[in-house]
C-alpha cells in the first residue's frame, strides 16, 4: 500500500472544462462548479487501516438527491490506531455511529467524522463501523446531481463521485490505493423507478409503502469513486458478449422506459458486445466477467466508467468504447495518485481508437487519430504528467487535450515505437496482469513495458510523458550520384524539452512511386544518407501520423562541392564497418554511435582520422543505424550487421 505525502487540495472554484461539442471522451462534467472555499485533507491516519467491506443501504430518488440510509465499513488496522476517519461532508448529518456494534460518541466536523479508540487497536485487529446518515448533498459539489431529462420526460439522479466527491454522499476513505475488497449496494426506491449499480442484482425486494429495494453485489476490488448509482423510471435491456474462451458476459441497460427510447438506442447500445469480444482479445478478458457490464442511462454530457455499469448521457460509438475501456484501464487497473491519471484517461481514449480500427474502418481511426493530434497540438507547452502542486486541481485533471487525446497519442507513439503489433498488446496486457486490481503510476507503466517488450524507453517516457510540447521538422534535401541527402533540422515547441529523440518516417515520392524511410532522429540537426536514384516529386514527414509533430519545411539544398562528406561500407557487414571522412573533417573530433533499430546505444567510437574501422563483431545479425557527429556535421546510415 503506498504512503501517501500529506496533500492539501484547494479545490476552489474548479471550472471541470466541459466539452460539450465533444462529449464522446470528456468525462463528466457537473453543471456546477464547487463551492468556493470547499477544502479536502488528506490526514496520514487513513493510512492507518485497510478496507475491506462496504455496504450501503440507502434510500435514493429520482426526484430529488436526498438520500437517507447507513454505510457498513468492516477494515482491519494495519498500524496502531487511535483515531478512526472517514471522509463525510458537513452537508449531510450522521444520525448515529456504531463501532463493533456498540453505539459510540463521535465527532464530525471538517468534512470529517472522527472516532477516538480507548486504548488503541492494535495491528491486525478488525474494525467494524456503521453509519447511519441523512440530508441532501451540497448542490455545488457535482457528487449527486438531480434533473429532468426533457428529451424523454423522466426525471433522473445519479452520482459521479470522480475525483473527489463520494464524500459528499456516502463516508468513506478517499484514498487511491485502498480499494475495497467487495461491496454490497443496495438502494431503496419507488415503485415506479428502477435503481443501477455496481455488480449483479442479486434480490429486488419489496418493501412495502410503495417502494422496492435493488440489491447489488460485487465481489472485485473497486475504489471509492467508483462506487455510484443511479435512479429513474428505467427499464431493463439486457443483451450477452461471448468473448472467445469465454463464458456470456451480461450487458445489462437500465434505459428509460418508453418505447421510443429503446428503438432509438438499441442498435448502438448492441455495439457492447463486439467492443467486449474486440478488447477482451486486444487486452485480456474483460476483468469482471462474472457479474456484468451495462449503462445507466442519465443526461449526463459524456460518461462515467462506474465499475461495471456505466453512467452515460448517449450511446456514441467512441464514447460506448472509451467508456468500457475504463474497464480495463482505470477500474482494473487504477491511477495510483491523480497525477498519473493518463493510467485512465489516455489509455481509455485510445480504445476509441482500436474499436474504429478494428470494427470501422483504416479511414475512420486515421481520422481520429489525427483529430487526436490536433487537440493535444493546442497544448504546446503542456506536460501530460501532472505537477504535484496541481494534483488536487479538477480543471488540470481532466484536461481533454493532454490527459485524454495526448494520453492516446502517447500510446500511439509508443506502438509505432515498438514497431511490432504483437509485442505492443502483449506488453499492455502484462501490465494489466502485473497490477491486476490494483494501483499503477505512470513510472510503474513504464518499467512494465520496458521489461516485457525488452525495449529501453527512458528517453521515449521523459520526452512524451514527463517532457513539455512536441517537435517540428525542417526538411533539406539533394540527390547526388544515387544518394539522397537528407538534412533533418528538429525545433520544439517548449524550451523544456528542447529535443525528441525518435523515429520518423519519411514518405519519398517519385513519378510512378514512394519509397518511405523510417529514421531515428537523436540530435536537433542530423543528415541522413540514403540510397535513392530517382526524381523527387514531394517529400512528406510522418505520413501516417504516427508522432505529434507540427507542419516544418520542405526545401532543395545544395551539397559541398565534392558532394561526398561520409562514406560507410561495406554494407551489409560482418565483423567491421568503415567510415571514410570528407576532407572537410580532417583533424577534427568524430563521434561514431551505432543504435539498434529500436534506438537502443550499442557502441560508441571516437577518431580525430580520416578513416575509422570499427569493429562490430560482437553484435548479434540484424539491422542498426551507424551516426557520425561533428561540430558542424551529423549523418545517419542505416546498415546490416551478418
Amino acid at each position: 500500500m503506498k504512503k501517501f505525502l500529506l496533500l492539501l487540495l484547494a479545490l476552489a472554484c474548479l471550472q471541470l472544462n466541459a466539452q460539450t461539442d465533444h462529449p464522446e471522451a470528456f468525462k463528466s462534467i457537473r453543471s456546477n462548479n464547487l463551492k468556493s472555499g470547499i477544502q479536502i485533507y488528506y490526514n496520514p491516519v487513513l493510512d492507518k487501516y485497510d478496507l475491506h467491506f462496504l455496504k450501503l443501504d440507502i434510500e435514493v430518488s429520482d426526484k430529488s438527491t436526498y438520500v437517507s440510509g447507513n454505510a457498513l465499513l468492516e477494515a482491519k488496522a494495519v498500524k496502531p490506531l487511535d483515531t478512526l476517519l472517514f471522509d463525510f461532508s458537513n452537508y449531510m448529518t450522521v444520525d448515529s455511529v456504531f463501532i463493533n456494534d456498540q453505539k459510540v460518541n463521535f465527532s464530525h466536523t471538517n468534512n470529517t467524522i472522527r472516532y477516538i479508540f480507548n486504548p488503541a487497536i492494535a495491528v491486525n485487529e478488525n474494525i467494524k463501523a456503521q453509519i447511519y446518515y441523512h440530508g441532501t448533498p451540497d448542490a455545488y459539489g457535482g457528487g449527486v446531481t438531480h434533473t429532468y431529462d426533457s428529451n424523454w420526460g423522466k426525471d433522473v439522479t445519479w452520482t459521479l463521485s470522480e475525483s473527489f466527491h463520494a464524500y459528499e454522499w456516502w463516508p468513506c476513505k478517499q484514498v487511491l490505493s485502498d480499494k475495497i475488497d467487495s461491496a454490497y449496494i443496495f438502494l431503496t426506491c419507488d415503485n415506479d423507478c428502477m435503481a443501477g449499480s455496481n455488480g449483479l442484482l442479486t434480490n429486488i425486494a419489496d418493501v412495502g409503502g410503495n417502494k422496492k429495494r435493488y440489491e447489488w453485489k460485487t465481489y472485485y476490488p473497486i475504489n471509492y469513486y467508483l462506487i455510484s448509482y443511479a435512479v429513474a423510471e428505467y427499464q431493463d435491456y439486457s443483451l450477452y458478449s461471448y468473448p472467445e474462451g469465454s463464458s456470456p458476459i451480461l450487458i445489462q441497460n437500465f434505459i428509460y422506459n418508453t418505447s421510443d427510447c429503446l428503438q432509438q438506442n438499441k442498435s448502438s447500445i448492441d455495439n457492447t458486445a463486439d467492443f467486449i469480444e474486440l478488447f477482451s482479445e486486444k487486452f485480456g478478458l474483460y476483468p469482471f466477467a462474472n457479474e456484468k457490464y451495462g449503462h445507466c442511462l442519465t443526461k449526463l454530457g459524456g460518461g462515467m466508467e462506474h465499475q461495471t455499469m456505466t453512467t452515460i448521457g448517449n450511446f456514441g460509438y467512441t464514447l460506448v468504447a472509451h467508456e468500457l475501456g475504463h474497464m480495463w484501464f482505470g477500474d482494473y487497473v487504477t491511477c495510483a495518485t491523480w497525477q498519473d491519471i493518463w493510467i485512465n484517461e489516455g489509455f481509455a481514449s485510445y480504445t476509441e481508437y482500436v474499436a474504429l480500427e478494428n470494427l470501422q474502418s483504416a479511414s475512420s481511426a486515421r481520422e481520429w487519430i489525427n483529430n487526436a493530434m490536433n487537440y493535444a497540438l493546442e497544448e504546446p507547452y503542456g506536460s501530460l504528467y501532472i505537477p504535484f502542486e496541481q494534483a488536487g486541481d479538477e480543471s488540470r485533471i481532466f484536461n481533454y487535450r493532454l490527459s485524454y487525446k495526448k494520453g492516446a497519442t502517447l500510446l500511439h507513439m509508443l506502438r509505432y515505437h515498438i514497431n511490432n503489433d504483437s509485442i505492443f498488446f502483449a506488453s499492455i496486457r502484462q501490465y494489466l496482469n502485473e497490477f491486476a486490481d490494483s494501483v499503477a503510476t505512470g513510472d510503474d507503466f513504464i518499467t512494465s513495458i520496458e521489461n516485457s517488450s525488452g525495449i529501453e524507453l527512458k528517453d521515449f517516457f521523459n520526452q512524451w510523458y514527463y517532457g513539455k510540447g512536441y517537435p517540428r521538422f525542417d526538411i533539406g534535401y539533394k540527390t547526388q550520384n544515387d544518394t539522397l541527402y537528407l538534412t533533418v533540422t528538429q525545433s520544439t515547441s517548449s524550451s523544456t524539452t528542447p529535443l525528441f529523440k525518435t523515429f520518423v518516417d519519411y514518405k519519398i515520392s517519385y513519378s510512378g512511386g514512394d519509397t518511405t524511410f523510417r529514421l531515428f532522429q537523436s540530435s536537433n540537426i542530423e543528415t541522413f544518407k540514403l540510397p535513392f536514384n530517382k526524381q523527387i516529386t514531394s517529400i512528406s514527414v510522418d505520413p501516417e501520423n504516427w508522432i505529434l509533430n507540427s507542419q516544418g519545411t520542405i526545401n532543395s539544398i545544395e551539397l559541398p562541392s565534392n558532394g561526398m562528406l561520409v562514406k560507410v561500407y561495406p554494407n551489409p557487414a560482418n565483423n567491421n564497418i568503415n567510415v571514410l571522412f570528407d576532407t572537410t573533417l580532417t583533424n577534427e573530433e568524430k563521434t561514431i554511435t551505432i543504435y539498434t533499430v529500436n534506438g537502443q546505444l550499442v557502441k560508441t567510437f571516437l577518431t580525430k582520422s580520416d578513416t575509422y574501422t570499427a569493429n562490430i563483431s560482437n553484435i548479434p545479425a540484424g539491422l542498426y543505424f551507424i551516426k557520425i557527429e561533428s561540430k558542424a556535421y551529423s549523418y545517419t546510415y542505416k546498415f546490416a550487421k551478418q
